[in-house]
């Protein structure tokens, strides 16, 4: 059981290594945070993406990464393996399905090797610039 945004609490579905990896985390604790910080407080947001960036750091990628980042790379990777929609909205707990349908339609836009082109003339009037891609 997880507690997700606004209280909500949630059963999600965990490969056995995984499940292992938190029950050791958790060892005889039964309630309360499972990962702590440094100083034994709740590990927050800020906490966990310093993690993230530390491990990228060391992994060697040098573009800038967070918790964000891997969570992007889970629902691209779902819908490239071919898992469904649905399946990946699921995971995702994206209540609506144009939410994940937004990451189907980034990843046909951007094919390997393509970059986008960017035209700051023509953002949405909202500060984010349109993403042209060349004329095939």
């Amino acid at each position: 059981m997880v507690t997700r945004k606004g209280g909500k609490i949630v059963t999600i579905p965990l490969a056995p290594r995984t499940a292992r990896a938190i029950d050791l985390a958790a060892g005889e604790r039964s309630d309360g945070p499972l990962f702590l910080a440094a100083d034994g407080r709740r590990l927050d947001r800020h906490g966990a993406a310093r993690i993230v960036r530390r491990a990228a750091c060391r992994a060697g990628i040098t573009k800038p990464a967070g918790p964000h980042t891997l969570r992007h790379a889970f629902i691209t990777a779902a819908l490239d393996a071919g898992v469904s929609l649905r399946d990946v909205r699921e995971a995702a707990s994206h209540a609506d399905p144009r939410t994940t349908m937004r990451y189907d339609n980034s990843r046909e836009l951007h094919q390997p090797g393509e970059k986008p082109q960017v035209s700051r003339s023509q953002d949405r009037g909202n500060g984010v610039p349109r993403v042209l891609m060349p004329a095939m």
